[in-house]
């Protein structure tokens, strides 16, 4: 990657972590918390100013951003300290934060379907010499109609349809110049690759959108996107991936790079996978992220009083410590790969 494309990495990653600041930070301002700072960007300040009380900070490195609470971290001093404001307006304020990047991905998403248009069709783009669509007569500018008599209308539908199929026996319905042709496939299983194949490259065809597409066709996108971060978990929680599979910072900017230089379709369709896996990440219950945050004060709910401040900044301390360990192995892992190839 050159040091531009890394340039522009770390520049959208401080996008979205300027959103999901801006999420603390206005719900912050709407319910009375006393902020401190609002600053885009860590490290030493290049620019800012204050007003009524806040600063406003441009800082030197491009990898996010912070917005600061009085008290936030302490016990309660005086009524102006974050811990002394009741417990839904924390929660509310925490929570706001991966909402926003929520918003942000949907935003984004249908901003996508508004300028480049909705794909509503999924076309045969090249059929295999020798493979069994070939055999069953399918041919490039096919549209897909059915599978086995499932609709068709995405890449996921015909792989899940296809992966399903009697492997000696796959009806298949395409509409070939206006008229409707069913197609029977047979000997799609691959031994080798363990799995039923038809050996085609498959496109979509695209129509301008409507403002009604284009809101339902960004939130499905965001949707198919969260879907993919819990499958990602599962696999996880399975052992089907391990830790080596994560991408961390160091692979993320790599994606992000590569993006930027395929045009902004790419890179705009990347950035709302990556606000969603953001904001859900966020709202893990997992200490020092503000999932464990929202944690502590649901624990506070049902106890009827807040844990000590003490307590909970040791967890939230240890948590970090081990967010910051496993963001080491990951981008070891990012780096070897890198090296590899």
């Amino acid at each position: 990657m050159s040091i531009l494309q890394i340039i522009e990495a770390l520049l959208v990653l401080s996008f979205l972590v300027m959103f999901h600041e801006l999420g603390h930070y206005l719900a912050g301002r709407l319910l009375g918390f006393t902020i401190l700072e609002y600053a885009i960007g860590m490290g030493p300040k290049l620019v800012g100013f204050k007003r009524k009380g806040i600063e406003y900070n441009l800082r030197l490195l491009p990898i996010g951003g912070s917005c600061r609470f009085y008290g936030e971290d302490d016990g309660v001093k005086d009524e102006r300290c974050f811990n002394a404001q009741k417990a839904w307006k924390r929660f509310i304020v925490i929570l706001a934060g991966p909402m926003m990047n929520f918003v942000l991905a949907f935003l984004m998403a249908v901003g996508v379907a508004l300028g480049w248009g909705v794909a509503d069709e999924v076309l045969v783009q090249a059929v295999n010499p020798g493979s069994p669509a070939e055999a069953a007569g399918m041919a490039a500018g096919d549209r897909f109609v059915s599978i086995d008599g499932k609709s068709i209308d995405s890449f996921e539908a015909v792989t899940s349809a296809v992966a399903a199929a009697d492997s000696e026996n796959m009806s298949v319905v395409v509409l070939r110049e206006g008229e409707q042709v069913l197609l029977t496939l047979t000997g799609l299983y691959n031994p080798d690759r363990d799995g039923n194949f038809m050996d085609i490259s498959i496109s979509y065809g695209v129509r301008k959108a409507s403002l009604a597409d284009a809101v339902s066709a960004g939130g499905q996108f965001c949707y198919e996107m969260g879907g993919l971060v819990f499958k990602s978990f599962a696999m996880l929680f399975s052992g089907e991936a391990g830790v080596k599979d994560l991408a961390g910072p160091v692979g993320v900017i790599q994606l992000l790079g590569q993006a930027a230089t395929s045009g902004w379709y790419t890179l705009l369709n990347l950035c709302v996978m990556l606000s969603v896996n953001l904001g859900i990440v966020n709202l893990l219950p997992i200490p020092a992220l503000d999932g464990g945050r929202i944690l502590f004060i649901l624990i506070e709910w049902v106890r009827g009083k807040p844990v000590s401040p003490e307590k909970e900044g040791i967890v939230h301390l240890v948590g970090f410590g081990l967010l910051i360990l496993l963001v080491v192995v990951i981008t070891f892992n990012d780096v070897l790969r890198l090296i590899g190839g």
